[in-house]
């Protein structure tokens, strides 16, 4: 791994990024990369490109022909994270569909499932960072704010001869320009509360016979999520504490409930289905802490919590889904079902219970 080192050889000019970088990490050294720039008030993505604290590569933005080549990095940890949650699942990047913007990664064992929105993805790097003695290689991919979309972390079984290739393969020609970043402008305009044909979208929700017909009955009525289920109301929308996760995941591991824990971002949703086995709290973090699977999550940052209920054409499926003071998404949880099989009635009860009680922390 000493030769793949050497390969991170891009020189960038001394900046007052790199010298404020500099006097907080002196100041600061136990922070972590997204505190960091949030302390330097300055993207993610700028940190990396400056190489501040890491050594970095720019890649071209050929991304989809570099996420068909990523099955050959072999078992890695795929990390998608929001304000509010990181989810981390470990496994080979596999059985790959793109059309388009829209991309499909669900692996044959599942381990590895995502839901790519590729016109998001703006720029991304190869990375190197100096652990001790050692480094830590990753790809990492981020939006035209520079916020992260994903990385992809080699682990020590990975195949690092393909890493290189891959790098050597997709990197950038230009590695000197200027980057900027900026927030795009939302160019999508709700309609308010007294504008929504509340029985019309009652109707819709009520003949769903499919989850993702979800999507399209919010564009046709121009709501957010949030604003959805305020309007449609119980029973297919009921507010619950919003501590409820906490003793959601408990039981969920105490009953070995499988289950389904989606965490996205602007670019990407990370999906986990199956059994989870250890739960805890550390600091502000609510924790699953598992071998192939890790999920960290602010509770205090939870600034709702609901019970969702959708028709389909195999039955009612059940969701607990948390959002943040903004409305934006923190996660979502569901009980593992196959196509054509009605919900696990044991997830159904474990959700329904958090109807009409504080959950005690």
């Amino acid at each position: 791994m000493g030769d793949l080192a050497q390969m991170f050889n891009r020189v960038t000019a001394s900046s007052s990024l790199s010298e404020r970088f500099a006097a907080l990490i002196e100041a600061e050294p136990s922070l972590r990369r997204r505190q960091q720039a949030e302390r330097l008030d300055v993207p993610e993505a700028q940190l990396i490109d400056q190489q501040c604290g890491v050594q970095s590569i720019r890649l071209n933005r050929k991304f989809s022909d570099l996420i068909y080549a990523l099955p050959e990095l072999g078992y890695i940890m795929s990390l998608t994270r929001n304000e509010s949650a990181v989810h981390e699942r470990k496994g080979i990047y596999d059985n790959i569909r793109i059309n388009g913007p829209m991309g499909l990664v669900i692996s044959p064992d599942r381990k590895i499932d995502l839901r790519i929105i590729l016109s998001r993805w703006t720029v991304g790097y190869a990375v190197c960072e100096a652990l001790g003695d050692s480094h830590r290689f990753s790809l990492q991919f981020f939006d035209q704010a520079g916020n992260a979309i994903q990385k992809i972390y080699l682990q020590p079984n990975s195949n690092f001869a393909a890493y290189q290739r891959l790098v050597e393969q997709f990197g950038a020609a230009d590695q000197d320009a200027q980057m900027s970043f900026s927030t795009p402008e939302a160019n999508t305009e709700m309609a308010s509360d007294s504008d929504v044909d509340t029985h019309a979208l009652v109707n819709e929700w009520k003949k769903m016979t499919d989850v993702h017909q979800f999507f399209g009955l919010l564009r046709r009525h121009k709501v957010t999520r949030e604003q959805a289920f305020r309007l449609v109301g119980e029973p297919y929308a009921c507010p619950v504490a919003n501590n409820s996760v906490g003793y959601l995941l408990e039981e969920a591991a105490q009953q070995r409930l499988p289950i389904m824990c989606f965490v996205g971002n602007s670019g990407n949703i990370q999906i986990h289905s199956g059994v989870i086995e250890t739960v805890k709290r550390v600091g502000p973090w609510l924790n699953v802490l598992d071998p192939e699977f890790n999920l960290h999550l602010l509770e205090d940052q939870v600034a709702s919590a609901w019970l969702i209920r959708k028709p389909t054409v195999d039955g009612m499926v059940t969701s607990l889904e948390l959002y943040d003071a903004k409305g934006e998404t923190i996660a979502q949880f569901f009980g593992v079902r196959e196509e054509g099989q009605p919900e696990n009635r044991a997830w159904r009860a474990l959700v329904e219970s958090l109807l009409g009680e504080e959950v005690a922390a």
